[in-house]
């Protein structure tokens, strides 16, 4: 390879690496949860792993924020969630609930997150998407995916433009009524957000998250 071509290909790939950046996320180092914003007791743990030997634990009334940049970006993450299924059949809940969630924050922390509810209106009893804005939480629309009991899924959100928002899980299930109300969370995101939702009591869901690959670009000037 002759040197002028070295050089055009260094500077295409140093021209990307200016546009594009990628992290990952695991919690072999329990010293990570220093750049999260938490709140309750979230932990690291060795009950339930994906890969490695721990995994993100966030109990009932928690909640964690990996704020990745502080600017809003675009481009897509992807996560593995451990959904315990204790809850995975309508008898389990008996009133209104929001279980634990996950998904994307941005600079205004609005919120895109899915979530396993319970309302007496949708059925069957699954993940649900809800969206955050202006110190509201607006009406869930269901994703038509099902729970698995007791098993890790591999979750990919992906927002690579103003007019792109979507989830799927294990790279075949697409979440549906997620693009319903993009208006409310399409100037990207710069974060990530789990928590733990309603305390159950004997009946409360066990989430784990693990292995976060978020793969991000800068948002375009306005």
């Amino acid at each position: 390879m002759g040197r002028q071509l070295v050089m055009a290909v260094l500077a295409i790939c140093f021209s990307m690496s200016l546009y594009a950046a990628i992290i990952t996320e695991g919690f072999e180092d329990k010293a990570v949860l220093k750049k999260w914003e938490i709140e309750g007791d979230v932990t690291i743990s060795a009950d339930q792993k994906h890969e490695g030997k721990y995994s993100l634990y966030t109990p009932a009334g928690s909640t964690a924020v990996l704020r990745f940049s502080p600017e809003n970006k675009f481009g897509m993450v992807t996560m593995w969630v451990y959904d315990s299924g204790v809850n995975s059949k309508e008898s389990s809940v008996g009133k209104a609930w929001n279980g634990p969630f996950f998904g994307l924050v941005n600079s205004d922390d609005d919120k895109m997150i899915l979530t396993p509810v319970w309302r007496a209106y949708m059925k069957p009893f699954g993940y649900a998407v809800f969206f955050t804005g202006e110190n509201q939480m607006y009406s869930p629309g269901w994703t038509s995916v099902s729970r698995k009991a007791a098993v890790w899924v591999k979750v990919t959100f992906t927002f690579t433009d103003a007019k792109t928002l979507s989830v799927t899980f294990d790279d075949e299930k697409e979440a549906k009524h997620v693009p319903d109300k993009l208006e409310f969370f399409n100037k990207g995101a710069n974060g990530i957000t789990f928590g733990g939702g309603q305390d159950l009591k004997k009946n409360n869901e066990t989430f784990y998250f693990d292995d976060i690959e978020i793969d991000v670009k800068e948002a375009p000037k306005k």
